[in-house]
């Protein structure tokens, strides 16, 4: 007799981003130990650009004494220029992950859809440190006492917990299972961090934990569900770098948008190469990042504010690519600027 399956999950990745807000780029596996514990359960998980589908032989099954166990994926990402046009605040490559579970999952007002990110994008609260061993506590308290649980609350036990020799905030995990570890200082939350055991580990970009408890849940109240991760795409300063010779023959240039919107600042001489100044137009705001943006600038000169009217010199300015980034260290604040050279 022929199996059949209930769709009980499509989770999906998003990001501001591209033009239809899938984050394709991700790649899903399975951490180790996953495949034979989701047969066992009776799902199978179908892959597609941008997200997968759960299926479930018997949705019942779920409903295990194993509510401790989650479904582990390991997250990789196709293209190395993420980090470029993603807004993560204070992501460090080496030893920061990215963290999800459906344990908090915030419900939307219609529908049956879930974001697992604490805010509207990926952010501060999703960015977990990563331990084999030793872990630190930022602000450590010498005479504050430390408590330290798994995702789900469960103290974990005081053995595997060794605070360092030189009591410098530096505590020893060992002999503990592979997840989320939270520390406290009383009622307040002071650390997260992710333990793996494993002594030779590839690094994924991000780790999402499926707790079969809350799917079973959230799947009772409303059938099939669907879980989101949603990435914000960064914005920058664009500065436009007027290098030819050619433009120095206009009169009052000024750059709009498509609303005849003067958004950038008026141009100012800049040295770019030796004995060579250029034009340089700076975006008075930030600009977001985009694939494919339907926004369009242009150069005109001589700008008639109250008409919105001027002479165009270049109908579609080039817009700004994530593959190079700049910070200005001459300035305090923490602005990224995107240079476009013409």
């Amino acid at each position: 007799m022929q199996q059949t399956y209930s769709h009980l999950l499509t989770f999906t990745f998003e990001h501001k981003y591209f033009r239809d807000e899938l984050f394709r780029q991700i790649e899903l596996t399975y951490a180790e130990g996953m495949a034979k514990f989701m047969t066992n359960l009776g799902l199978i998980v179908k892959v597609f650009p941008g997200g997968w589908h759960l299926l479930a032989s018997d949705a019942e099954l779920l409903d295990t004494q194993t509510n401790d166990i989650p479904l582990r994926f390991l997250l990789y990402c196709k293209d190395p220029q993420y980090v470029n046009y993603t807004e993560l605040p204070t992501y460090s490559l080496t030893d920061k992950i990215l963290y999800f579970n459906n344990l908090s999952a915030t419900a939307n007002q219609q529908g049956n859809g879930f974001r697992l990110q604490k805010e509207e994008f990926v952010g501060q609260a999703e960015i977990v440190q990563i331990s084999q061993r030793e872990i630190s506590i930022p602000k450590f308290n010498p005479d504050q006492e430390y408590q330290f649980t798994d995702s789900l609350g469960n103290e974990l036990p005081p053995q595997c917990i060794k605070k360092s020799a030189n009591n410098s905030g530096g505590f020893m995990l060992s002999n503990l299972s592979q997840g989320l570890v939270i520390v406290r200082a009383g009622q307040e939350e002071v650390e997260r961090i992710y333990y793996y055991p494993q002594a030779v580990w590839k690094k994924p970009f991000g780790i999402l934990e499926i707790y079969t408890s809350t799917l079973l849940k959230h799947f009772r109240e409303k059938g099939k569900i669907e879980y989101a991760v949603k990435f914000g795409n960064r914005q920058t300063i664009w500065k436009y770098f007027l290098v030819s010779s050619v433009y120095q023959k206009f009169n009052n240039l000024s750059i709009i948008n498509k609303g005849k919107e003067q958004i950038f600042s008026a141009p100012k001489k800049q040295p770019v190469l030796e004995n060579t100044d250029a034009l340089v137009f700076e975006s008075k705001n930030k600009i977001p990042l985009s694939e494919i943006s339907e926004e369009t600038y242009q150069m005109v000169e001589n700008f008639d504010l109250a008409n919105r009217s001027g002479k165009i010199v270049l109908k579609n300015l080039p817009k700004a690519s994530p593959v190079q980034l700049y910070r200005d260290e001459t300035k305090s604040n923490d602005a990224v600027y995107s240079h476009i050279y013409i």
